[in-house]
């Protein structure tokens, strides 16, 4: 080999070698780009762990769970709110309703007893079987006949109410409410100290027993007191009922 041959070879191989520093680099460089993007498609298709996908479904079922919860308390509150405005219509056509009731409800006036005591003679009204008395006379009884053991025995109001009426040994009542008149007849004049218009409450005492209307003889065989209650009536008036509506002996 002589002396030209030695100074061509001499270029080649040191264009090589720069070819292997300039672009040497730059293959490295895709090498490692290579290398990122095979381990990041391996991660990615890499199968997720048992405790990964546990997680995940635990959480997706929890967004399931307040998502049903949600539902359900808009579906209570839809519920609540229809059963309040139904409750509100109904308490509307209650009170319709009752503002159209008719006024002649039964007589709500306490009564007390007058007296303690029994029955000798009960209650018969107009259109009851008439009673026949001691002396053999058939008679409508609008009241009822109380026996007592004795005379004097302390008769009491029945009612709170005003005196309308005293006459002889009978008094009259009438309600607070004036829906009902009560009389008390048979009683011993002299003990009545009331008069026309006075004020009694109940259970004050009016008189006592005596023996003045002469049904001993006629009607009962016994001491006794006379009750009688007369209810309004829609027209004003008076009439008479059964006191056992009432009271009880």
């Amino acid at each position: 080999m002589d002396k030209n041959d030695l100074l061509n070879k001499q270029p080649n191989k040191n264009h090589r070698l720069s070819f292997l520093k300039k672009d040497g680099f730059y293959l490295i460089l895709f090498l490692c780009l290579c290398i990122i993007a095979g381990v990041a498609t391996y991660v990615n298709t890499k199968p997720k762990s048992s405790s990964a996908v546990k997680q995940e479904n635990k959480v997706s079922l929890n967004k399931k769970k307040v998502k049903t919860k949600t539902n359900v308390n808009t579906a209570k509150a839809d519920v609540s709110k229809d059963q309040s405005k139904n409750t509100n219509m109904d308490n509307a056509n209650l009170a319709k309703n009752n503002a159209s009731v008719s006024t002649s409800a039964p007589v709500v006036t306490t009564v007390v007893a007058p007296i303690k005591g029994v029955i000798a003679q009960a209650y018969t009204g107009t259109d009851g079987v008439m009673a026949v008395g001691l002396d053999k006379v058939s008679r409508t009884i609008l009241g009822e006949y109380i026996k007592v053991d004795n005379l004097g025995i302390p008769v009491y109001s029945s009612v709170n109410g005003t005196v309308s009426v005293v006459e002889s040994g009978r008094v009259t009542i009438l309600s607070n409410d004036k829906k009902l008149k009560i009389i008390y007849d048979n009683l011993n004049p002299s003990s009545i100290k009331l008069k026309t218009g006075d004020a009694v409450k109940q259970n004050d005492q009016i008189a006592v027993v005596g023996d003045s209307d002469n049904a001993k003889d006629r009607i009962v065989d016994c001491n006794h007191l006379y009750f009688e209650i007369d209810e309004k009536q829609q027209d004003g008036s008076y009439r008479d009922v059964n006191p056992q509506n009432y009271i009880k002996y």
